[in-house]
């Protein structure tokens, strides 16, 4: 992972191994100007938005994980039979749940 200041106009990526491939993604957008913490794959405003998701996350309410072997049909199903209760809103800054799932 990098940061990048919101100073300069030249980006200069490269890759020194000599036997090696490297993949590069480089996602970018206008910046949030917020605090930023993060832990293993959630990105949150704080150490406790994120213990918050982590909860989350392992209660199901961000939808189940999947098997990455399924095909697009297979997928499709599973995801309809599994939503992801999860919503943010951005006016209290905390996550609330729909009680959306179908039995």
């Amino acid at each position: 992972t990098a940061y990048m200041q919101p100073i300069g106009d030249l980006l200069h990526v490269s890759n020194q191994s000599l036997k090696d491939a490297a993949d590069f993604l480089l996602l970018a957008g206008v910046p949030l100007r917020e605090p930023v913490s993060a832990q293993g794959s959630m990105v949150m405003n704080t150490g406790q938005q994120i213990q918050r998701a982590y909860m989350d996350y392992q209660m199901g309410l961000m939808g189940t994980p999947w098997s990455h072997e399924l095909d697009d049909v297979e997928y499709q199903r599973h995801v309809a039979q599994n939503p992801c209760r999860y919503r943010y809103t951005e006016d209290s800054s905390a996550a609330t749940t729909t009680s959306n799932k179908k039995d």
